[in-house]
């Protein structure tokens, strides 16, 4: 199923863990994601690790580890105090094997979501993989957010594969406790369906013509990051479509 959202917002929990892999496994998609299933907002969870795509020129490699995105409608603020309050209580218990403080990010959007035509056709999102951009978003946004939105989605959208984006800031929700919350002035989004690699080239080969050309105001390098699914979608219940 594909979503609806009013005000879609964003926890991602970044980690990495010692030990075997179908063990973490296992225990994300068996017992730590069905615990948040209910929590306040929650539309749905996946997990993903950093591809092997090719960095474009540019950019600098972001790599936090194993990434788990918690889709949110509405302010994160009741799903952060419920997460808190089963750790606390200790009736959310994480294993040795994880590797602590983790990394995390509550995200609010400052865009629409963009969707591209492919969007309207499909019917589930085990197959996406994200591309994270990280860049500096100046205190008077005005024309930063017009060319992103106007000029700059708009041509990512036309790659292969691409079927949304959306930009975010971080959160003035307080982070839970014992995390590491990275400073992000502004994180793009893009979500492909299947492979990163040919939207990676069709995107080069852009930068490369001339027919995408980033303003002055953008600061390289931008922090980068691909990401490939190691998990179908999970849906909260009652999540809308």
């Amino acid at each position: 199923m594909i979503p609806a959202f009013e005000h879609r917002t964003l926890f991602f929990a970044f980690c990495t863990f010692t030990g075997e892999r179908e063990t973490f496994d296992r225990w994300y998609d068996e017992e730590h994601i069905p615990q948040v299933m209910d929590t306040t907002g929650m539309v749905g969870a996946q997990r993903f690790v950093v591809a092997d795509t090719k960095p474009l020129a540019g950019t600098e490699p972001v790599d936090f580890g194993h990434a788990a995105l918690y889709e949110l409608d509405g302010s994160p603020a009741g799903f952060r105090e419920e997460v808190k309050r089963m750790l606390m209580s200790g009736d959310m218990v994480l294993p040795e094997f994880m590797v602590q403080p983790f990394t995390a990010l509550f995200l609010e959007p400052v865009s629409e979501p963009h969707h591209s035509d492919r969007f309207a056709g499909l019917t589930d999102l085990d197959d996406r993989h994200l591309w994270l951009v990280f860049s500096e978003r100046p205190e008077q946004p005005e024309a930063y957010d017009k060319w992103y939105d106007e000029e700059h989605i708009p041509q990512v959208l036309a790659a292969p594969g691409f079927v949304r984006a959306q930009r975010f800031v971080t959160s003035g929700v307080k982070p839970l406790p014992g995390v590491v919350t990275p400073e992000v002035s502004h994180l793009a989004i893009y979500e492909t369906i299947g492979d990163l690699g040919p939207m990676r080239e069709d995107v080069k080969r852009q930068l490369v013509s001339g027919e995408m050309v980033l303003p002055e105001f953008m600061k390289l390098p931008f922090g980068s990051m691909f990401l490939r699914p190691v998990s179908p979608f999970f849906p909260a219940k009652g999540a809308g479509s």
